[in-house]
This record gives structure tokens, sequence and C-alpha cells, in this order.
């Protein structure tokens, strides 16, 4: 009976050590706010030219500093310093309670802003599947590149995301990533997707697939970042693929910051090519939507962008700025249906905002911002039978916001 007694209490001990190696942890962000937001209204009839026009309204809305989210995350220690991994974390609108993050191919996702499993060494890094951020994108467990932006690519259309198109939060379905860990300050990352959104199908060339690479060195005050990106379309004519047939997307982001202490300073640079889509959050893209404004045979065009600005520690919570340039190629259609149409897409955004921390998990904000239209679109080439001065009242914007966010 002893024996009994001794075998029980060994076996409680050991479940007991069993599951104090494994956690489960539930986070999430809830960011609300107070929002007047300027930007161009189409009010033409259907079937008629289009006729922007700049108009404005108050709302309360989500996610201005952060998207608000919710997730669950967890490890299990496996022994000889491995563990197994996961996250599940969807996003969701604060003012309606509605899920974010669908698509045309995935309207229903659940756990849209990541859902991954993988296994993690302490010297080697971590190897993940599913549905990931890349290293690029300013978001998710293996970022790379946020804190090059002083907005950490939040804050409305301020953050780099503004002119840098990996940085709209760059998600990527049916992935795989190697990250490593910080090795004297280095950061590595290396991500592959067989189908950017939506499941895979055969053959392989019917697929939208992407190669996502990532680094970045902190040494003292000196932070420096590098990533690129190369999305390969899905052949031509492959069924439900958007941009089927067009040339690879590659796009470059190189930045860093110094901190002074008093004063932080932040600059980027990206080198984008062959673009041809861009992402869309919450139904507007911070980028210029290319669907309605390039030209019948163009399809594409390039771009380089930069950013400079600054976060000043004031008051107890922190002052930040940027101003961002988009410098497009210009472009001469060749294609008959609109022979001779030009296309320039150069626009700036600058913003500048202020945060300040009721505690370590809450903090209030306020900012404002404008983007600002400098390129050509040659009346040909406008969308609907526009005219080139509908460029700037349809892509113009200014955005006030003033709003709490708690992490949790």
């Amino acid at each position: 009976m002893k024996k009994s007694l001794i075998a029980l209490a060994v076996l409680g001990a050991l479940s007991g050590a069993a599951s104090a190696q494994s956690s489960v942890t539930l986070y999430g962000i809830i960011d609300i706010g107070l929002q007047w937001n300027e930007q161009g209204v189409n009010r033409a009839a259907t079937g008629q030219p289009a006729n922007w026009s700049q108009e404005s309204a108050w709302s309360i809305d989500s996610g201005f500093q952060s998207g608000s989210r919710f997730g669950l995350r967890g490890a299990e220690a496996l022994g000889g310093n491995w563990a197994a991994v996961f996250a599940l974390e969807g996003g969701y609108d604060a003012s309606t309670g509605g899920s974010l993050q669908g698509s045309t191919n995935v309207s229903t996702r659940i756990f849209g802003r990541q859902a991954y499993a993988g296994l993690r060494h302490n010297a080697f890094g971590t190897v993940a599947l599913g549905r990931l951020a890349a290293p690029s994108s300013g978001t998710g467990d293996f970022d790379l590149w946020g804190a090059v932006d002083p907005f950490g690519t939040g804050w409305g259309f301020f953050g780099l995301q503004g002119t840098f198109i990996p940085s709209t939060t760059l998600r990527e379905d049916n992935s795989i990533i190697w990250a490593s860990p910080s090795w004297a300050g280095f950061k590595f990352a290396a991500m592959y997707s067989g189908n950017v959104d939506g499941g895979e199908t055969a053959p392989q060339g019917t697929n939208t697939s992407a190669f996502n690479l990532g680094a970045n060195w902190t040494w003292g005050p000196l932070f420096l970042a590098a990533t690129y990106d190369v999305i390969q379309y899905a052949d031509a004519g492959s069924a439900g693929r958007p941009n089927a047939g067009n040339s690879d997307q590659k796009m470059l982001q190189v930045g860093g910051s110094f901190d002074f202490k008093f004063l932080k300073v932040h600059a980027a640079y990206a080198d984008q090519n062959n673009i041809s889509a861009v992402p869309v959050i919450g139904g507007v893209s911070p980028i210029i939507p290319a669907s309605s404004f390039i030209p019948t045979g163009i399809g594409n065009y390039n771009n380089t962008a930069w950013m400079l600005g600054v976060s000043v520690p004031l008051f107890g919570g922190s002052l930040l700025g940027s101003y961002q340039y988009s410098d497009a190629k210009n472009i001469i259609s060749n294609n008959p249906a609109s022979l001779g149409a030009q296309f320039e897409p150069d626009y700036s955004v600058w913003g500048i905002g202020y945060s300040y921390p009721f505690s370590r998990r809450t903090n209030m904000y306020v900012g404002y911002g404008q983007r600002e239209w400098d390129g050509r679109i040659t009346a040909a080439a406008a969308a609907g039978g526009g005219t080139l001065s509908q460029a700037s009242q349809s892509f113009d914007r200014g955005q006030f916001a003033l709003g709490i966010r708690h992490l949790f």
C-alpha cells in the first residue's frame, strides 16, 4: 500500500513538472478612438465617368495606432533546448465587433493575422509553418523591420505603410519560415509561401508564390535592417489568381535608427519593381490603389520611396513624426486601347503624433497626417474617363485621430 502511494506521488510530481513546462497565453490589443477622415469619393452614377470630390466625416474607428487583435500563444518544452511553439491571432474591428483580414479567396479567416505551429531551439532558431507575416511586414512574431519606423508601421497611413508596400502588413498563407535567434545582435529570417492567398492548386504554376528574406542588427543605440520580397504571380490564365501572368514583383527595403536618448532619428529607403498589387487595409489601401489608376496596357510600374522621421521623449510620452515620398518612373503606354497614356504616381505622406502611457499596458494617442498627390495621369489613362485634375481629388487624404489603446 505504501509503495502504491509513493508511486502515485511520484507520478503526480512528474505530471506537475511536465505541465509546468507547457504554457498558453491569451493576449491582445484593443485600440479605439475618434477619427476625422477626408478622402476622395466618386459621386458619379453607375456607368458614368468618374466624378471625384473630397468629402469628410467624423467616426468612431478601431486600430489607428495598432490593429485591434486577440490571440493565443503557447510553448511546450521538449528537452535538449527544444520547444514546440504555436500562435493563433485574429484581427477585429473594435467599433463594430467584426472580423478582419478576409480576402477575395479566403473571406472567413478567424486567425487572419497569423496562425502557425513549429519547433524552436535556443541556439538554432525557429522553424514554423502556417499563415505568417513576412519579416518585412512590420508585424507578427517574426518581424525584423517595424522598429525602423517611428510609427511602428501603424498610425493610420502615417507609418511606412504609406509608401513601402511590404510594410502594409504583408501576410502570406501556406508559408514556412526559419528565423534565427539573436547572434551577437544579428537576426535573420527566410520564408517561402506556396500560395500567398488561399489553398494551393495543381500544377504549381497556377499559384502565386513568394520568397521573403530579412535581417537586422542592434548595436547599442544603432539599429539597422534590410528585407527583400519577391512575389511570383501565377501563370497567365490561372483561374481565381489576381494579376496572373504579371512579372515578379520585387521589393527591397533598407533602413535604421540611431538613439541619441533625447532624440531618435529614423530613415528608410525602398526600391519596388513591377508593382501590380498592393495590400488593402480595412477596405482602403494606404498605397496608391493600382487597380483604379494603372492604364490599360501598362499593368505595373516601378518606384522608389524614402522616409525620414524622429521620435522624441516629451512630458513622459513620445512625440513622433515622419515625412515620406514615393517617386515613380513615368510610363507611356503603347497599348492601342490607351496609346500615349502617361502614368507617374508620385505622392508624399507626412504625419505627426503623440502617445502618452497611463500605465505599462494603456496609453492615449493623438495624431494628424496628410497624403498628397504629386504625380500625373493623362486624361486617356485616368480611371473612368476622368481628367488629370481628378487624380489628386481621388488620392489626397487627411486624417486626425484621438484614441486609447489597451494591451492585455
